[in-house]
């Protein structure tokens, strides 16, 4: 990656990446156009070419951008010492809505690259940079107490993992390739389905 950007003022640097982002969401990368990007930043494109030495340098800066922010910063910003395990789920969907926040265009672009990617190929994406990641959200420092007595707790997570996979599945395909998402109703849907699941096999 070009370490010019990371030179950028915060707010700077976001409306760079939100403008490509959007642009290379709503077009293929051999659509997408650079002077559509800079109009969007407010910037000339001699600066975006002094950030980036081509469109395509661009492109691929954005293709790992889009994978560390959501990775690095769970990592970062979780609570590894919260012992309960739905509290986390929560707490790492927060931390993820906030990121969609800031790059509204953030998925809509993850799409486009991945347009054939399973979930199960995100997650190998995903753990590339930041190794058991999946592991360590499930299992680092949870009390496996808190659950009832008469239940199994393998199936109970498998239980979990999937309810939660399915409907990240769910929204990454009802989402248009360029259109924003609707954080605050997938946000409502997870707080629904932890809720459920807490009555379900907590004591």
């Amino acid at each position: 990656m070009d370490d010019k950007i990371f030179n950028l003022d915060e707010k700077k640097r976001i409306s760079i990446i939100n403008s490509a982002m959007e642009e290379f969401s709503k077009n293929t990368y051999e659509q997408a156009s650079t002077n559509r990007i800079v109009k969007g930043a407010g910037i000339s494109k001699g600066s975006l070419f002094n950030y980036f030495k081509s469109k395509k340098a661009l492109y691929d800066y954005l293709k790992v951008f889009s994978v560390e922010e959501i990775a690095n910063t769970i990592v970062e910003k979780v609570n590894w010492e919260e012992p309960d395990l739905l509290n986390r789920v929560s707490e790492i969907t927060m931390i993820k809505m906030d990121i969609l926040r800031k790059y509204p265009h953030l998925l809509g672009f993850t799409k486009r690259i991945n347009s054939y990617s399973s979930i199960e190929d995100l997650k190998m994406i995903y753990g590339a940079y930041v190794p058991n990641l999946y592991e360590k959200v499930y299992s680092e420092n949870i009390d496996f107490s808190l659950f009832r007595e008469d239940i199994d707790i393998k199936a109970a997570m498998n239980i979990l993992i999937w309810t939660f996979e399915k409907l990240g599945e769910n929204y990454f395909n009802r989402i248009r390739v360029g259109e924003k998402i609707d954080v605050d109703e997938m946000a409502h849907d997870v707080d629904v389905y932890i809720e459920i699941l807490r009555k379900g096999f907590y004591k």
